[in-house]
C-alpha cells in the first residue's frame, strides 16, 4: 500500500462497520464519513447506532450538522442501514425532562410540542415499519418527560407488531399503552422505566412476554409478576397495591422495592439472593417457597417482622442490614425486642455486612445487651465505626464472633489515628483469636 493510501482500506469493511458500531453515536458516524471512503462505505454497514437530541443541540450550538427534526432522523437512519441494523438506542432525555420523586410534572408544565415524544405511534413507526425493523435484537428509547406523560404513547404494540426479533427493550419516560400488544417470544431482556402502563394487574405484560429471562420494573405499578423463565428481577413498586404477588420458579436474583403491601408472596424456589426494601410488612406473607435463599439484603425499620421471617427459617449465609435515610438516631432500639435477639440473630449467619447507618444505630444498642453466651457461626464480619465511639462499646458484638472469624472494621475518616490505635490494640488483645482487617469510610 502506497504512503498515500488510506491506510483504512487494510481492514474488512465489516470490522470498520463494527468500529463505527461501537462509536454508536449517529452525529459521529455521519461525521467519519468525511473522513475516509473506507469508513464511507462501512457506515452503510454499521450494527449498532446511538441518536442523542442533547448531541444534536449541541452540534447545532456549535456550528454542525443536525438541522433535521429529531423524531425524523431515526427513521432516515433505520432506512439507511435496513436489514443490518441490530441495535438502536434513541434518547430525548438527557438526564432532563425525567420524573424524579414524583412521576407527572405539573399542570402548567406540559410541553405541547412533540418533536421529542419518542414514544408515539409516528416515532415508532418511522424506523420500526422500515427493514430494520423485523432484525433489530436491540432498542431503547427514552423518551422526553414533558411531551410523553401527558400522552398515552402506543410503542409497545407497534413493536410487538414490527420487531419480531427483538431480544432486548427499554423504554423510559412514557405513558404507554398495551392495546394491541402481541406476544414477544424472542424477547428475555425487558427495562420499563418511570414508566404509566395501561396493565394495572400486569396481566399483559405476564402473558405477551413469556420468556423473559431478565425484568426490570422502576417506578412501574401492580400487584403480579407471574413469569415462568424469568432469572433476575428488579422491581421498584410505584404504587401502594393491597396485594404484591411474585411467581418465578426459575427466579435466582430479586431485587425488591416496595412502601407496604398488605400481602407480600414471593413464590420463588430457586432465588437465592434477596434485596428487600420495604417500609412495613403487611399482615399476610407467603415465603415458604424461598427455599433456596441463602444471601439477603435488607433496608427497612420493620425489623421485627422481617427477621423472624427471612432469617429464622431459612438458611442464610449473608446477611447485609441496612437502614432507611430517614431512619432517626435511636430508632433501631424502639424497632428491636431486645438487642440480644439480633445479635442471636446475627451469630446464626456465617457472613455479615452492616452498613454506616445500621453500624451506628447498632452500637447504640449493644450496651443494652446482656446475654452473647450462645452458639454462635459467623465466620465474617464488617462493620462501620462511627467518630467518638470508644472500643469496648463494640465488645458485646466481638463476642458473638468464632475463634476464626474474620473481622473487618472500617474507622470513619474524622476520627484520628491515636483512636484507631487504642481501639485496634484493646480489640487484639481482648480477641487474639480473631484475624482483624481495618480501613477507613466517609
Amino acid at each position: 500500500m502506497s504512503a498515500a493510501g488510506d491506510p483504512l482500506d487494510a481492514l474488512p469493511a465489516a470490522v470498520l462497520a463494527d468500529i463505527l458500531g461501537r462509536v454508536a453515536d449517529s452525529g459521529d458516524i455521519a461525521a467519519s464519513r468525511l473522513a475516509s471512503r473506507a469508513l464511507l462505505s462501512a457506515s452503510y454497514l454499521c450494527p449498532r447506532v446511538r441518536i442523542c437530541a442533547a448531541d444534536r443541540a449541541r452540534r447545532r450550538r456549535e456550528g454542525g450538522g443536525g438541522t433535521l427534526p429529531f423524531r425524523t432522523s431515526s427513521g432516515n437512519v433505520a432506512t439507511l442501514l435496513g436489514s443490518r441494523l441490530r441495535s438502536l438506542e434513541l434518547d430525548a432525555a438527557d438526564g432532563q425532562g425525567s420524573p424524579d420523586d414524583a412521576m407527572w410534572v405539573e399542570e402548567g408544565e406540559f410541553d405541547e410540542a412533540d418533536d421529542l415524544h419518542l414514544t408515539s405511534r409516528e416515532a415508532v413507526t418511522a424506523w420500526a415499519g422500515t427493514d430494520a425493523g423485523p432484525v433489530l435484537r436491540e432498542v431503547e428509547i427514552a423518551d422526553y418527560w414533558p411531551q410523553a406523560c401527558w400522552r398515552k404513547a402506543e410503542a409497545l404494540p407497534l413493536i410487538s407488531h414490527f420487531c419480531l426479533n427483538l431480544v432486548r427493550l427499554g423504554l423510559r419516560n412514557a405513558w404507554l399503552s398495551v392495546d394491541g400488544l402481541k406476544e414477544m417470544l424472542n424477547l428475555t431482556h425487558l427495562t420499563l422505566e418511570f414508566i404509566r402502563l395501561d396493565d394495572e394487574n400486569l396481566d399483559r405484560l405476564n402473558e405477551c412476554f413469556p420468556c423473559l429471562h431478565t425484568l426490570n420494573l422502576i417506578g412501574v405499578g401492580g400487584p403480579k409478576i407471574h413469569l415462568p423463565q424469568l432469572k433476575t428481577c428488579r422491581w421498584e413498586v410505584s404504587n401502594v397495591p393491597q396485594s404484591l404477588a411474585i411467581h418465578a420458579p426459575n427466579m435466582v436474583f430479586l431485587d425488591l422495592k416496595c412502601v407496604r403491601p398488605g400481602m407480600l408472596i414471593l413464590d420463588a424456589p430457586s432465588l437465592s439472593t434477596l434485596k428487600l426494601t420495604i417500609e412495613k410488612l403487611g399482615a399476610a406473607v407467603g415465603v415458604d417457597g424461598l427455599v433456596s435463599l441463602r444471601n439477603l439484603s435488607i433496608e427497612s425499620l420493620d425489623l421485627n417482622s422481617l427477621l423472624p421471617i427471612f432469617i429464622e427459617n431459612q438458611a442464610i449465609k449473608t446477611l447485609e442490614l441496612e437502614l432507611p435515610h430517614s431512619a432517626k438516631q435511636y430508632v433501631l432500639i424502639e424497632e428491636v425486642n431486645h438487642p440480644d435477639y439480633l445479635l442471636r440473630m446475627l451469630a446464626g449467619i456465617s457472613e455479615v455486612k452492616l452498613t454506616p447507618r445500621f453500624s451506628c444505630e447498632l452500637i447504640r444498642c449493644l450496651a443494652l445487651c446482656r446475654d452473647t453466651q450462645f452458639q454462635s457461626c459467623l465466620k465474617k464480619l464488617l462493620i462501620h465505626m462511627p467518630p467518638l465511639v470508644s472500643a469496648c462499646e463494640l465488645l458485646p458484638l466481638f463476642k458473638i464472633c468464632t475463634p476464626s472469624c474474620e473481622v473487618t472494621v472500617l474507622f470513619h475518616t474524622d476520627s484520628t489515628d491515636g483512636i484507631h490505635e487504642v481501639a485496634m490494640s484493646a480489640w487484639k488483645t481482648k480477641f487474639p483469636e480473631i484475624r482483624w482487617q481495618w480501613g477507613t469510610w466517609d
